[in-house]
């Protein structure tokens, strides 16, 4: 600094703390003008490297001594007070327009963290439109393109755009090395990883997770939430359930932020990865009681725990269930989509299932996991349409998806498509492991079995006699009686050994 306020030879930024205390000698001065100056220049340093309770009274002060309203600190300030943030936005430095496309970017920011992802999509296709070019070899808007890169790709990841969002999230990886902003592209790594878990690549994503690792950690607040991302990533890859369930436990929801929808995805998953359907109701009611940020029907956050509901009641063969959550998810994912043909399979309605498939947009090929669950829908009808050819054609498509198709992949279908399989397509992985979540779903072809009928077949499965069952559902023995004629009745049935056996091939135990 000198002694007139403005900022020369500044020694070169190597840590954020190196911004955060420039800023603050900054602050000192008695002229405005060097902490407004260096706030444009490094504000995304300061933001990151900065404790926001601590940046908003350094800001604070700023105002208070009559910082510009439209300028980028009031800017920030308001975000942090969570008042409406002035627009258009103007540089100190400059005096004109900081950023050509910060005002779509504060929009679309705005709009997503308080879950309205139509908007805030709507609003990153004017990012896009008015961004300056990516430059691989030189960046030269101190970090601001990759910030982009990764704030663009989190906001399609959110509205369901999971295309888009890997583009982005790899573009990220193109910006030149930039050692004080290493941490977004950190958070790049671990987002593409949780997407790649979630709905791609298992490969992907313990490559993408492997690279967030190896990028030394900074001394940004934002650091504990890339770590529980990939944490988060790790229970998914790991095959002991049990460890991963009490990974997944520990794992702070606040330090997941708004990548909430996809811990969901996560925690259900290695919950039914063990059978324990209940667990994962428990864990969708408390969430569906927290005052999450988003909009009934709009894009993940809006979707995904009626989505994982429509899944389990369709589960334990509770179509009307089902659809009732179902009506509550946003219509344009891919997710949704799945579900629709799901439950016109468990209706007995296979050529809709068929047509649902269809008209839903062509996944991406990156995007793995869906293009599995797609094939497992599409092989399941065209069996029960008794069209043996077209199913064999499908598991044949299905083997030549991007990756090697595993055994862990044949358990995603459901027992009779698997049973087809190993007679007819050659080089079908043989597996003797219970079907999977979805298989589960997909072979569920009974009339309504309640969830009460679930739990008497799965303890009958067990071994339990009629009066230990009785005890431990706390019911009569005539009760029972009643309630195993019911499930005799729904699964075609008239023996105990008959409905274990029926149960088994449906994938309800």
């Amino acid at each position: 600094m000198t002694p007139g306020g403005g900022v020369l030879n500044t020694p070169a930024i190597r840590q954020l703390d190196d911004a955060v205390r420039e800023f603050q000698l900054a602050c000192a001065q008695e002229s405005l003008d060097p902490a407004l100056m260096y706030f444009d220049l490094h504000a995304l340093e300061i933001w990151f490297g900065c404790a926001p309770h601590r940046l908003r009274e350094l800001l604070g002060n700023l105002m208070s001594r009559g910082a510009p309203a439209d300028s980028v600190v009031a800017a920030v300030y308001a975000f942090l007070l969570g008042d409406p943030i002035p627009r258009p936005l103007q540089s100190t430095r400059l005096n004109e327009a900081v950023l050509p496309e910060a005002d779509a970017f504060v929009r679309m920011y705005e709009h997503r963290v308080a879950g309205r992802t139509d908007a805030a999509i709507a609003a990153s296709t004017e990012v896009l439109a008015d961004r300056i070019g990516l430059d691989t070899v030189f960046d030269r808007r101190g970090g601001w393109n990759l910030f982009l890169s990764v704030q663009l790709g989190t906001t399609a990841m959110l509205a369901g755009e999971l295309s888009q969002a890997l583009r982005f999230f790899a573009e990220a990886r193109m910006h030149p090395p930039s050692p004080v902003l290493r941490f977004l592209l950190r958070e790049a790594c671990a987002k593409e990883a949780l997407l790649e878990a979630c709905e791609g690549s298992m490969q992907s994503a313990r490559t993408r997770a492997d690279e967030a690792r190896a990028i030394e950690r900074s001394t940004s607040w934002s650091e504990p939430g890339i770590d529980a991302i990939l944490a988060v990533v790790d229970a998914i890859l790991d095959s002991d359930g049990e460890r991963a369930e009490r990974v997944m436990a520990e794992i702070p929801l606040g330090q997941i932020g708004e990548i909430w929808p996809y811990y969901v995805i996560a925690r259900n998953r290695v919950l039914a990865t063990r059978g324990a359907y209940t667990e994962s109701e428990q864990m969708l009611e408390m969430l569906d009681g927290m005052a999450m940020a988003r909009v009934p029907g709009e894009g993940y956050p809006g979707s995904i725990v009626a989505l994982v509901r429509t899944s389990l009641r369709l589960g334990i063969d509770d179509p009307r269930g089902a659809e009732v959550y179902l009506e509550t998810s946003d219509p344009s994912l891919q997710r949704t989509y799945l579900m629709q043909a799901l439950l016109s399979l468990n209706l007995g309605q296979p050529r809709r299932a068929l047509q649902r498939v269809l008209d839903m947009p062509e996944p991406d090929r990156d995007l793995r996991q869906i293009a599995i669950w797609r094939h497992v829908i599409l092989a399941a009808a065209h069996l029960r349409l008794d069209e043996p050819e077209e199913c064999r054609s499908v598991l044949e498509r299905a083997m030549r998806l991007p990756g090697t198709f595993s055994a862990e992949d044949a358990r995603q279908f459901d027992l009779q498509v698997r049973e087809f399989a190993l007679a007819a397509v050659p080089g079908w992985p043989a597996t003797d492991a219970p079907a999977g979540p979805f298989a589960r779903a997909a072979g569920t072809t009974g009339r309504h079995l309640t969830e009460r009928e679930v739990e008497v077949l799965r303890l009958l499965a067990g071994g339990s006699t009629r009066d230990e069952i009785a005890t431990s559902l706390f019911i009569s023995l005539n009760t029972l009686k009643t309630q195993l004629r019911s499930i005799y009745r729904k699964l075609g049935v008239s023996q105990r050994s008959a409905a274990v056996l029926e149960a088994q091939r449906r994938g309800l135990v």
